[in-house]
């Protein structure tokens, strides 16, 4: 069994609020081809599964050559990606606690990885982090679990002794799928669906608490 405990994390709508940004890259691609921008509400909706999703269903009604559009989308994104983003209450006081006691910490996001990790820069969180996978450095979205095996395995973290906290079903599934624990973000953009998973947390601050307190 592995000597380490591991945690990974969700970026959007768990470590930090970003679907302002998020929809602004939208929108400048979208006016990049004279189109009318959509509401925030309506780009919530469309994230979760990966870029290149993400442009898919904002382009529904004007399908674009999408290599293209990717491309601008994600160039829109990188020169402006935290201009109205923050970090959630308590995450840099409960990364830097949990990186303290010795936990392995991990980004894993379905958003591009030089966008996430620029985000992350920016919000000074850099330190913290053993590791920053993006959608498109080499491994599948979630929830597949191929990431999560890779960052078990590498850190010498047994399933038991790793959590994920996520806002969204596409996190808890990719718990459940690599057989680690999987906790509940209530408070960003997703939904739980019929997912799976072991803790519901209503704050950054509790879920820290919980794994210095019984995982730990």
């Amino acid at each position: 069994m592995g000597k380490n405990h591991c945690a990974v994390f969700d970026l959007d709508g768990t470590l930090a609020a970003t679907i302002q940004d998020i929809a602004a890259s939208v929108n400048r691609t979208r006016r990049d081809y004279g189109l009318p921008e959509l509401p925030i509400d309506r780009i919530v909706s469309y994230t979760g599964d990966g870029a290149r999703k993400l442009l898919e269903r904002s382009f529904s009604d004007h399908p674009i050559n999408w290599d293209e559009g990717l491309e601008r989308m994600i160039r829109h994104y990188y020169d402006h990606p935290a201009e109205n983003t923050t970090l959630y209450p308590g995450v840099s006081e409960g990364l830097a606690a949990l990186k303290r006691a010795g936990w392995k910490l991990a980004v894993v996001t379905n958003k591009p990885g030089i966008v996430a990790r620029e985000i992350i820069k920016q919000l000074g969180i850099t330190q913290y982090l053993d590791e920053i996978i993006g959608g498109n450095d080499g491994f599948p979205l979630k929830p597949d679990p191929e990431v999560l095996f890779y960052l078990m395995k590498k850190y010498d973290a047994a399933p038991a002794d790793s959590w994920i906290l996520g806002d969204n079903h596409t996190d808890m599934n990719s718990a459940s799928n690599a057989g680690m624990n999987g906790a509940y973000a209530t408070w960003g953009y997703g939904f739980p669906a019929e997912s799976v998973f072991r803790i519901r947390v209503d704050s950054f601050e509790q879920f820290t608490q919980f794994l210095l307190n019984t995982a730990g």
